[in-house]
């Protein structure tokens, strides 16, 4: 009887460790409570009405994490726009959503259950409890992010890892690499961070790609960069590339006034934005990139790296890849 209630405890005890300590003070119920309750509610009701239904239920208990992390208000001018127009499709996408996402969350904590003492194994400096919450989001499957407060955060949602049939099992540790470095290396937002360029996202999802490939072994890369394409290209192909990238590489991340660039390597859409790659050829790229990277530097060390270290040395490495030397250049600290 002793050891069943202790299973128990430490059943419980694993739930509610994931989640956030802003969630455990906000009260916030959790994902799938949510979202049962929104959905009973706001299910074939007009679009307004589910609009502040969904503000009631799913943000305002949680309302610094939706702000900071998931439309990321502070760097995105005209979030209210792309949060109306993701909305509205995820509101459609529910009714055949709805049923299966209690699962996906169960789903989702086994994966962590799994995942997180193998990535101490390679990460021994890692938290065994590391700051993770479960979130209902249109925009993405899974991010780090960081708080009003610089707190680093994972957050994962799971209606959209539920749309996209996602590999836990290389998303998850993929993800956890992303805090990781959030937290030991200052490499925030999955390197789209103010004043870095593109030579950031491109080290910091190649190197969690890399990360992920070694923790979960066996996937080709197309199943590592969660996309056929992808998996697709030549490496025939690599030195274009990398000299087509070295074009774009001084511009920033954020970049208001020229959001073309960082569309070109890492974002999704229906249309292409380059005719002859596939879209978010950056994560491709970048794996590339750090497979250079570790043939002079240890995985420890390049995890090691600081923004701009990162920066630097992915832009020597693109520069070996392509046979070009670009004036665009960063100085090693």
């Amino acid at each position: 009887m002793a050891t069943t209630v202790a299973k128990v405890w430490a059943r419980w005890m694993s739930v509610l460790l994931l989640l956030t300590p802003v969630a455990m003070a906000s009260t916030a119920p959790s994902v799938t409570e949510a979202f049962n309750r929104f959905w009973q509610s706001a299910r074939g009701k007009p679009y307004v009405e589910q609009v502040r239904l969904w503000d009631e239920l799913i943000e305002r208990p949680r309302a610094e994490l939706y702000a900071s992390v998931v439309w990321d208000s502070a760097n995105h001018p005209d979030w209210r726009a792309q949060k109306a127009r993701w909305l509205g499709a995820r509101f459609a996408a529910y009714a055949d959503l709805a049923a299966a996402i209690p699962a996906q969350a169960d789903a989702l904590r086994a994966a962590l259950d799994q995942q997180q003492p193998r990535f101490r194994q390679w990460f021994p400096d890692a938290s065994a409890h590391p700051p993770i919450v479960f979130v209902l989001a249109p925009n993405f499957d899974a991010k780090s992010g960081v708080l009003a407060d610089g707190t680093p955060v994972l957050a994962f949602a799971v209606d959209s890892l539920l749309m996209e049939k996602a590999r836990l099992d290389i998303v998850v540790p993929h993800e956890l690499f992303h805090l990781y470095h959030a937290q030991h290396a200052g490499i925030r937002n999955d390197g789209v961070m103010p004043a870095a360029d593109l030579t950031l996202p491109l080290f910091e999802e190649g190197l969690a790609t890399y990360v992920s490939g070694q923790l979960s072994a066996g996937h080709t890369d197309a199943e590592l960069l969660l996309q056929d394409d992808l998996g697709d290209i030549s490496t025939d192909r690599l030195a274009e590339m990398a000299g087509r990238f070295l074009a774009d590489a001084c511009f920033k991340a954020i970049d208001p006034a020229h959001p073309e660039a960082y569309r070109r390597w890492f974002s999704t859409a229906a249309q292409r934005y380059q005719k002859d790659l596939p879209n978010r050829s950056g994560y491709w790229l970048g794996l590339q990139v750090i497979r250079q990277l570790r043939r002079d530097y240890s995985l420890a060390t390049i995890a090691s790296w600081s923004p701009q270290a990162a920066q630097g040395h992915s832009f020597e490495a693109l520069q070996l890849l392509s046979q070009h030397a670009e004036s665009c250049r960063h100085s090693q600290p």
